[in-house]
């Protein structure tokens, strides 16, 4: 494990499978986290006369503050040191914390108080059997003339431009195309028939949390939809004649189904040791808050970690034949 920058951790068990966790963030480590703070900070701040990313440090600090860089360096801090903290005290949260900051100021360690969802104790089936059976299925990916011909066809109506390389004609590159997207759409398959099988033997008892959290995500996801399709939610929930609360019902189940499959991954990755490594996590965590400049630290690293870890869960799961 990394070197601890937190201390005085203490837990309290609360009610719906959860659980209290407080302690302390050293101060060194909010100082060491400055300079990353600074840099996030400097990316989406805008600054007349400076592009972001290019506004010198004392520019940056007059506009934010001292208390605003501080804050990014603590909700840095939590994000790096979430993971550890869980591990030193041998938690199996699932989900994400609810994290508040108890205590911020200059010159003191940072204290912070964070609400978790525990994994309830369940048996997982023998999910290498299970995943070497049907990772034994043989799915067909022959692409038929037929299928070129039209896509041929169609590309040439809406006088598509097809770059292709040398010696390469339309009808073999389309075909390429064509079993490359085939050959995706049987990996997903075998991975949805995995968790599925999965899903199916394996008794849990969901705690009420998780089943809210993914129906807020699910909510969410629907609602950029429907304001991408370029309508308001309000308009929408009255043409189909129904209420948020008539539409969260409905999902409820397949809620369940997704916040079971969490639990199975992320237990599956503890028995078998799976996550990142610390410079991976880094990476993606840089790459994500580049692009979503608004997104808390904590949260997305938590978001990246959960997705990398998933991915290598079902990457070793497709290799096991």
């Amino acid at each position: 494990m990394p070197h601890k920058h937190f201390d005085q951790l203490k837990t309290k068990k609360l009610p719906d499978s959860e659980v209290e966790i407080t302690g302390e963030i050293a101060l060194s480590f909010l100082v060491e986290c400055r300079k990353e703070a600074l840099k996030e900070l400097n990316n989406r701040s805008e600054v007349a006369g400076f592009r972001p990313g290019k506004i010198p440090e004392d520019v940056l600090v007059k506009k934010v503050g001292e208390l605003g860089v501080l804050e990014e360096s603590a909700e840095i801090a939590l994000g790096r040191e979430y993971p550890n903290i869980i591990k030193e005290l041998k938690i199996p949260a699932v989900g994400r914390p609810t994290v508040s900051i108890t205590k911020l100021a200059e010159n003191i360690p940072l204290e912070f108080k964070m609400v978790v969802a525990i994994e309830p104790e369940f048996k997982l089936p023998d999910y290498k059997k299970i995943a070497e059976k049907i990772n034994a299925e043989i799915l067909e990916t022959k692409v038929e003339d037929g299928e070129v011909t039209e896509v041929v066809e169609e590309v040439k109506k809406q006088n598509i431009k097809v770059e292709l390389k040398e010696g390469e004609t339309i009808e073999t590159k389309i075909k390429e195309n064509l079993l490359k997207e085939k050959e995706i759409k049987n990996k997903e398959k075998k991975r949805l028939s995995i968790i599925d099988t999965l899903i199916k033997e394996t008794e849990i008892e969901v705690p009420k949390i998780l089943i809210e959290s993914e129906l807020l995500k699910m909510m969410g996801q629907f609602k950029d939809d429907v304001a991408h399709a370029g309508m308001k939610w309000e308009d929408y929930l009255k043409n189909i004649k129904k209420t948020e609360e008539n539409i969260r019902e409905e999902w409820k189940e397949n809620a369940v189904k997704r916040a079971k499959a969490e639990l199975i991954v992320s237990k599956i990755a503890v028995e078998e040791k799976i996550e990142p490594t610390e410079a991976e996590l880094n990476h993606e965590v840089t790459h994500l808050l580049e692009h979503y400049k608004d997104a808390d630290p904590l949260r997305a690293r938590i978001y990246v970690f959960t997705m990398m870890r998933n991915e290598k869960v079902f990457e070793f799961l497709e290799g096991l034949k």
